[in-house]
């Protein structure tokens, strides 16, 4: 590593990192931008999951890595696995409590779109890696993220715990059910303007007053769940 602080390696789901721990962070990104500037033509444009390796680093080092990497390439990393935790790189900076929550140390992962009348349950959380089909159905006792858009039946909290959320990428189904919360999804009358303006944002959705209640994820709701 002395004389490469930055390693590639391909895996089954994306890019590996191996880091060298003994160089200052700054080096270290330049190292990074130059790798992937040189290797733009091979790699093309993809997205990718980006596992990190052989060093620490904080979830801000993380967006660094990140940004490097997208600034002198035509990759997109959609999820960050750093320790053994996955991370959805949209929400970085957005929802703190992801870092601490146990969504990424026990959620199922599915990696890539539920369809037609697939039924996929999960007893922990569920992130979902795609879409989710308009016949299909997602159901899982903790919280539920698809990283795509969300057509079809999604049930976060099963059976009745109110205090999960959902988060898409894009929100077109009605049939959302929280814990033993269904029925229409009220959108926060003061973002109604800016997700028209913004539907590359994800959405959030949770219980407020017995309702469901959805907001672009940069509002913070998902900060206010407790």
């Amino acid at each position: 590593m002395a004389n490469d602080p930055v390693v590639l390696k391909s895996n089954k789901y994306g890019l590996s990192l191996q880091l060298d721990a003994t160089i200052p962070f700054e080096d270290l990104v330049r190292a990074i931008c130059e790798k992937f500037a040189t290797s733009a033509d091979f790699f093309g444009e993809t997205s990718m999951i980006l596992e990190t390796f052989g060093r620490e680093i904080s979830t801000e080092e993380g967006l660094v890595i990140i940004q490097a990497i997208e600034l002198n390439s035509k990759i997109k990393i959609i999820l960050l696995n750093e320790n053994n935790q996955y991370k959805d790189t949209r929400m970085l900076g957005e929802i703190d409590r992801f870092y601490t929550d146990e969504i990424f140390e026990n959620a199922k992962i599915i990696r890539g779109s539920v369809t037609k009348t697939d039924e996929i349950t999960s007893d922990s959380s569920l992130i979902i890696l795609g879409d989710v089909k308009s016949k299909a159905s997602v159901r899982a006792k903790g919280n539920i993220i698809v990283l795509g858009s969300l057509d079809g039946s999604c049930h976060a909290g099963y059976p009745d715990n109110t205090g999960c959320y959902i988060v898409a990428g894009e929100l077109n189904s009605k049939d959302i059910h929280i814990g033993t919360v269904t029925g229409e999804i009220k959108l926060q009358e003061k973002w109604s303007l800016r997700v028209r303006r913004s539907k590359e944002e994800p959405i959030g959705i949770s219980v407020w007053n017995h309702e469901l209640l959805a907001e672009p994820l940069s509002s913070g709701l998902l900060k206010r769940i407790k």
